[in-house]
């Protein structure tokens, strides 16, 4: 992206690598487009560059750093309390789905969907299924322990008398498989 000379190349540094930082760190900001939040981040910066005071001993560098952490500390909160507000909205079930007072209400979708459920739940176990026949024996027994048993990794490990790191390859292995069969929605 060029921003027409308004940043010097170490600016563009700073605020990439802190960035990068943060969304490793918060799953939320992870979510967010990277230019998104660059673009947010150099307009506060751009706002505030010129309150830089080099008598307070930190360099432009540090200050941007912290100036930018804090922009993104602020959207990451703000993401968590969105989350968490949706989480609790609550939607009435005799209220039109769209802007037409005669389109269907939510409690009309449901119970159409109770004709249709069973059907889905029958065509899910039988994808389960046939993904279930193409892991090894050892990869089946491994889910039948996690899974059906309710076993932990570590219970697990001793009762296939296997190193943790072995479990962990096969469960990454399984993972890759039902991915690929389009069923990732389903592994815990």
């Amino acid at each position: 992206m060029n921003y027409g000379g308004l940043f010097e190349s170490w600016e563009l540094g700073v605020a990439k690598r802190v960035i990068n930082d943060y969304r490793r760190e918060h799953r939320s900001l992870a979510r967010e487009g990277f230019d998104d939040l660059l673009q947010e981040c150099l307009i506060h910066w751009l706002d505030v560059r010129d309150q830089y005071d080099p008598g307070r001993g930190a360099s432009k560098k540090t200050y941007m750093a912290e100036v930018i952490g804090n922009v993104l500390g602020h959207l990451a909160e703000k993401t968590r309390t969105d989350k968490r507000k949706a989480i609790y909205e609550s939607v009435s079930l005799d209220e039109p789905l769209n802007d037409d007072e005669d389109s269907p209400t939510l409690k009309d979708k449901i119970a159409q969907s109770d004709d249709v459920l069973p059907q889905i739940k029958s065509e899910l176990k039988i994808e389960l299924s046939k993904a279930f026949q193409k892991l090894t024996p050892q990869q089946q027994k491994l889910c039948k322990l996690l899974g059906e048993e309710g076993l932990t990794i570590t219970e697990a490990c001793r009762r296939l008398d296997k190193h943790r790191m072995i479990v962990y390859r096969e469960l990454a292995r399984i993972r890759e498989l039902f991915e690929k069969e389009g069923l990732k929605d389903y592994l815990k």
